[in-house]
């Protein structure tokens, strides 16, 4: 018992400072999260008086849907240890859904920042800094509707840095910490670079912060990783004396799930002058809002159909709006069926309406308008995709394959989502000489945007369906006795390589590309096809498939979902 009305109950989590229990208040059978000072601590006087003080900042501030409430607050004079009871609630920290999920999506993120930034706004209006803020300190629970909701933990803490003889990680994470919380000496030598170091906390202070989290939310990177720390005292000299990291380029293979723009808005976010940052939480979110809103609101946006006989790009202001698929930008000059070695390319989206790639053969925009087999008009509607003329950029970007065949045209396309994944799925016309001269050079295939896909691989099925797979084949062998095949073996799994044929730029991102999961979707489903995965999606295509068939194109979906929901 704690307080004489507290029963605990069992360890929810513990910290450098406090240990959280799981309790009941024994009068009202309220269960409640319970903090306690740890033993070692317990008995500093400045530590009890303050650790209670944290229950009046709440108070302070006052009740916010996306702060944790503290209900309670007192001194155990058996045990002599201060405690503080808050509102249980279900969920996890931030940096728990980062690591098992990676990324979160632009209009997730979105959204959790302008709640976090509404409530530091409130908090800072009260004059109460947080100062350490950081991904286990935002913790995501679900409401009555199911809607995430993000709240703030540990208001007050930081404080007891102040009073308290500890080292820094026992009240804070330093790769979070602003340089006007890192002390006068890393100030004065600001000042001999030409920069001025403010001498106190202020709303800025969690904005250094908030952008940090914003930067790691996005490309689902772990603490610190913006820095390129590897201990704890290189990060002064890498926030003071080293250029400020770019973040497209800090963030490498991941560069494409960033919005265009956000290198700016974290380079104010993080400029060593408090003064030159937004002044408050709210401001920085709503200057980041475009970025994000723009990159979600335009993979919601089809394409419109050009008009008969224009060619793409002819009228800039006929243009249609990006979307995230025809906005791709390959960084890749490897040539057609290798991967290279150095590192991942990434995918860029297009501020502004995308480039028009061009095909060695001239490409002009399909003048066909959609199908008109009401089957498939029937199976659009019951999908909820949109049916389209073809619009073969999309699938140029990607261009050159591993496996597939070059694109010459896209006959008609569709486009949706899937499972939280944005797809256009394309009857496509490949350049392939030998596939041409066997007639099977139009097929099926789906090109999938998904934060979830990170790393580069391509695989195919082993299986030989048609002529010009059996060319191909054969072709191969022959490459094989001449030790010019790749890939055999990459994997290290005899089971699934019996099946299949893959390449990677290394053993270690193919297996990061080609999780387990993932390889008993593709056994499991008998796959026969090829799937392509880069850093921000995938393309999939199933042999099966060479027309816009409802029951084909069924398939095609549903091992899109599979493997989205796999990765």
């Amino acid at each position: 018992m704690v307080g004489g009305r507290y029963r605990l109950e069992s360890v929810i989590g513990e910290g450098g400072m406090a240990v959280v229990w799981r309790a009941t208040h024994t009068e009202t059978d309220r269960a409640v999260a319970l903090k306690l000072v740890k033993s070692e601590l317990a008995t500093e006087a400045e530590v009890r008086e303050m650790f209670v003080r944290e229950a009046r900042i709440a108070a302070r501030i006052g009740k916010s849907e996306h702060i944790v409430d503290v209900l309670d607050a007192g001194v155990d004079e058996l045990l002599v240890v201060p405690f503080l009871a808050m509102e249980l609630i279900d969920g996890e920290p931030m940096d728990a859904r980062i690591k098992r999920e990676g990324a979160i999506p632009p209009q997730t993120t979105l959204e959790l920042l302008e709640q976090a930034g509404e409530a530091l706004d409130q908090a800072h209006a009260a004059g109460v800094f947080h100062r350490d803020l950081k991904p286990q300190n935002l913790f995501l629970a679900r409401d009555r509707r199911g809607r995430v909701r993000l709240k703030i933990l540990d208001f007050g803490i930081a404080k007891l840095a102040e009073t308290v003889q500890q080292s820094s990680t026992h009240v804070g994470t330093p790769a979070y910490a602003a340089p006007e919380q890192l002390g006068a000496s890393w100030r004065t030598i600001a000042e001999q670079r030409g920069k001025t170091i403010s001498t106190q906390v202020s709303a800025a202070t969690d904005v250094w912060a908030l952008s940090l989290v914003a930067y790691e939310m996005l490309t689902g990177s772990q603490s610190g990783a913006l820095w390129g720390a590897e201990t704890l005292a290189e990060l002064p000299v890498k926030i003071f004396l080293e250029p400020p990291p770019v973040a497209s380029t800090r963030a490498a293979a991941r560069a494409g799930l960033l919005p265009p723009g956000f290198d700016a808005w974290l380079a104010r976010g993080l400029d060593l002058d408090a003064r030159a940052r937004w002044q408050s939480a709210g401001a920085a979110i709503a200057a980041l809002a475009p970025l994000l809103s723009g990159a979600a609101v335009a993979s919601k946006q089809a394409l419109p159909a050009p008009p008969p006989g224009t060619a793409p790009g002819a009228h800039p202001s006929a243009a249609p709006p990006p979307h995230p698929l025809t906005a791709w930008s390959f960084a890749a000059t490897t040539p057609a069926g290798h991967l290279a070695s150095g590192p991942p390319p990434h995918l860029t989206m297009a501020a502004g309406p995308p480039a028009h790639p061009t095909h060695p053969s001239g490409w002009a925009a399909t003048p066909s308008g959609p199908p008109e087999d009401p089957r498939v008009l029937a199976w659009a509607s019951a999908r909820a995709m949109e049916l389209r003329p073809g619009d073969a950029r999309a699938f140029l970007a990607w261009q050159p394959f591993v496996f597939l065949p070059q694109v010459e045209r896209v006959i008609r396309e569709a486009r949706g989502v899937v499972v939280g994944a944005h797809v256009i799925v394309g009857e496509v016309q490949t350049a392939d000489a030998i596939r041409k001269a066997t007639g099977e050079d139009r097929a099926v295939w789906a090109l999938c945007a998904t934060p979830r896909a990170r790393f580069r691989a391509a695989l195919r099925a082993k299986k030989v369906v048609g002529l010009a797979d059996g060319m191909a084949a054969g072709l191969k062998f022959l490459d094989d006795l001449a030790g010019v095949g790749r890939g055999a073996g990459i994997l290290g799994d005899p089971h699934f390589e019996q099946r299949y044929e893959v390449q990677g730029p290394s053993r270690e991102e193919a297996a990061y590309a080609l999780p387990i999961p993932l390889r008993q979707v593709l056994v499991g489903m008998g796959f026969v096809g090829t799937l392509e995965l880069r850093a921000g999606g995938f393309v999939l295509a199933q042999v099966d498939a060479d027309r816009f068939e409802p029951a084909q194109l069924d398939r095609l979906l549903d091992m899109v979902a599979r493997v989205v929901s796999s990765l």
